[in-house]
């Protein structure tokens, strides 16, 4: 079975760009998306709640926290952090429009993202045991207002061990700034 931390992995110690990173960064987050998606059917989300299930919003609202989780990870990427987000947001944005979410429902997929990223970063600080990142997650995705206890503790246990497959990703590239070496002219 390829993971996204082996996506991620098989560039290792490659020369790449942050559009490169973006790319694999990218194809992870849409396979974790659909992992979890499966995963929370299993769990009955889709019996109780089949409108929201089926729905762009619950679609989206995983994406993010699977990007959520991804986005932590991108600070050991230093310099080249905030480029890589540019290039992960515009990838990923394209990957949601072609994986059947509405344009309609990407209206204001920058200002959904920094209002849902602020959440996740406010619960993702309260507890090393990400018990408050996991309870945030589920109500965003479920779009109730009824706690889980056991699904709060599924998103967080999900995202302490997609934290642990990230740690020392930064380690295993060299980023670069040109997508392509130039050949001398003449």
């Amino acid at each position: 079975m390829v993971t996204w931390s082996n996506l991620l992995r098989r560039r290792s110690g490659v020369k790449t760009t942050p559009l490169g990173i973006a790319a694999s960064l990218t194809e992870a987050i849409v396979l974790s998306t659909n992992a979890l998606r499966s995963r929370l059917q299993d769990e009955g989300l889709a019996r109780s709640h089949p409108t929201r299930f089926e729905s762009d919003a619950c679609l989206l609202e995983c994406a993010l926290f699977e990007w959520f989780l991804r986005d932590i990870a991108l600070v050991e990427f230093g310099r080249h952090a905030e480029a890589i987000r540019q290039a992960l947001g515009g990838r990923l944005l394209v990957d949601l429009l072609r994986g059947a979410i509405s344009p309609a429902s990407l209206t204001d997929f920058d200002q959904i993202r920094r209002a849902c990223f602020a959440e996740y970063r406010e619960a993702f600080d309260v507890s090393p045991s990400l018990q408050a990142l996991g309870h945030r997650a589920w109500l965003r995705i479920s779009g109730v207002h009824e706690p889980s206890e056991r699904m709060t503790m599924l998103l967080a246990i999900r995202a302490r061990a997609e934290m642990e497959k990230l740690r020392g990703i930064g380690r295993e590239y060299i980023v670069s700034e040109k997508a392509v070496p130039t050949l001398p002219s003449g």
